[in-house]
């Protein structure tokens, strides 16, 4: 099944409703200090990039519907289904990192991404589960960003 997309009218629509979705929520997600110490916001930045991206989406909106300059690219599910399958991998990762936890979650999914791209070398995934039990402990010591535990929750 192919189908056409209109690359700058769909890139304007999708990014200007998710600045403007995030610019709507980011008052009630990252919150004020409670006193003024005279540094700058802590939604400064965020807001900067947002109001970044609804600046570009408008343009790509313009450009799209007043110039019609416009790429069109036709999408084919039998071109585009091995990237599909690593995106899927990915969402099951950031589900599967919530429930099971970040290095059972970590584990599963870079390891099959690796055997999905044709990586059979084992050394290359003894290598990988060491470095994602080097982010956890990154994270958990170094940051002190605690990521989800899940299974490992015994360690901390």
């Amino acid at each position: 099944m192919k189908f056409k997309i209109k690359t700058n009218l769909t890139a304007g629509l999708v990014m200007g409703i998710f600045s403007i979705v995030m610019l709507l929520i980011m008052p009630t997600q990252v919150r004020l200090p409670m006193w003024d110490s005279g540094a700058p916001s802590p939604r400064i930045i965020p807001g900067i990039c947002l109001v970044g991206i609804l600046i570009c989406s408008v343009i790509l909106l313009i450009q799209s519907l007043v110039f019609h300059k416009e790429h069109i690219y036709e999408f084919d599910w039998n071109n585009e289904k091995h990237e599909l399958v690593l995106i899927a991998v990915l969402v099951l990762f950031v589900i599967g990192t919530s429930m099971i936890g970040f290095v059972p979650a970590g584990i599963l999914a870079f390891c099959f991404i690796q055997w999905y791209e044709g990586e059979r070398k084992p050394f290359i995934y003894i290598y990988t589960i060491l470095f994602v039990f080097f982010v956890y402990w990154l994270f958990l010591n170094v940051f002190h960003v605690s990521l989800p535990a899940g299974l490992l929750s015994f360690l901390k």
